[in-house]
């Protein structure tokens, strides 16, 4: 069987020695720099033993373990199932993006009480907690002006709802059982993730324009919902067609466990109505900024369009919550994404909250 070099393979020096790292997996072997010759073996498809006849080294039974456990590593994968294009390649280059990627992915939870209350003592009881705030004491002073009580500044009907939703925002976690009214379900998407215009620009055309901001009008951010509990919506997972403005169903089905383990095994998600997944796509992002710094845009959008989310499902009377506690191999495997072009960002829900 003919072997290649995985494309997605990084390799460094790190504090304990040689370090090469597999992208796509996370997994990192430490060895001799002498890895790399092996590997630069397989720049092409080739067989182990065409590869131990190339290298022209006097221990080819060494060599060809070496190939075997560089293969049962993956670093080293079959012709037939070496992916097309890394993610290094497809990212235009950015390596530190893949890097920091591949390394937060699918991070373990602690579930259980006694594990968390545990580690909470050893790892961060145990150190002193920094000042909850940051001042300038000897600075000079300038005192806001304060409203009076019930008003906002100028009078203004409009601000002084806004003040009031922005207090009355909360993560929620206790749910009662009633489900989400459709119509309120509806809103709340479209507002958050729909568009309220378009405007024309010189070079790159119609660009969208939603309530909250994206870095270029690029709007990289998708909404894929898991929704169990929406009055008049089968079970099911949906995908919001932004452009036509409505669900396309995706698959049937109760989603409710498959969301709770998205979302790390948090078991109160599952007392809610509905979990939507935010995933990026990037290459609508790359292909304005190819810049190491265009990864961290992905995350300041997911974090604007949270805020909407939560300050419209808040005015409408529902519980939101958010969370970025990810199993991004499993969201991908249930919405059958790729992982490269596509990725999940960000989770948020909602649903009746408890009184």
């Amino acid at each position: 069987m003919r072997l290649r070099r995985d494309p997605d393979l990084l390799l460094r020096w790190g504090p304990e020695g040689f370090l090469v790292q597999n992208l796509s997996s996370g997994i990192g072997i430490t060895g001799p720099a002498d890895v790399v010759r092996v590997l630069d073996l397989f720049d092409r498809p080739r067989t182990p033993r065409q590869a131990a006849a190339l290298s022209g080294s006097e221990d080819r039974a060494g060599l060809l373990r070496d190939i075997a456990t560089l293969r049962r590593l993956g670093f080293l994968v079959p012709e037939s199932r070496t992916p097309a294009r890394g993610r290094v390649a497809a990212w235009k280059g950015n390596v530190a993006a893949a890097q920091y990627h591949a390394a937060c992915r699918d991070a373990p939870y602690l579930r259980e009480p006694v594990e968390i209350e545990r580690y909470v003592r050893a790892n961060i009881l145990s150190a002193r907690k920094p000042p909850r705030f940051k001042r300038y004491p000897k600075a000079a002073r300038h005192p806001l002006p304060l409203s009076p009580p019930g008003s906002a500044p100028r009078g203004d009907a409009d601000t002084l709802a806004l003040g009031k939703i922005l207090r009355r925002r909360r993560t929620v976690r206790d749910f009662a059982r009633s489900p989400v009214p459709l119509e309120d379900f509806a809103f709340l998407l479209r507002t958050t993730f729909g568009i309220t215009g378009m405007v024309d620009t010189d070079l790159l055309g119609r660009m969208a324009l939603k309530t909250s901001p994206s870095a270029g009008a690029l709007h990289p951010i998708e909404a894929y919902v898991f929704a169990w509990n929406v009055q008049g919506l089968a079970p099911g997972i949906y995908h919001y067609d932004v452009r036509g403005d409505e669900l396309r169903r995706l698959r049937r089905g109760n989603f409710r466990n498959a969301a709770v383990e998205a979302a790390s095994g948090q078991d109160w998600i599952g007392g809610a109505a509905f979990l939507c997944v935010m995933t990026a796509v990037f290459p609508r992002v790359l292909w304005k900024y190819q810049l190491e710094d265009a990864y961290r845009t992905l995350f300041l959008d997911a974090g604007h369009l949270g805020q909407t989310f939560c300050l419209v499902a808040t005015s409408l009377g529902l519980g939101p919550f958010t969370t970025a506690a990810i199993q991004d191999s499993k969201i991908e495997k249930v919405l059958r994404l790729d992982g490269i072009d596509e990725f999940p960002v960000y989770l948020c829900g909602a649903g009746v909250p408890s009184p």
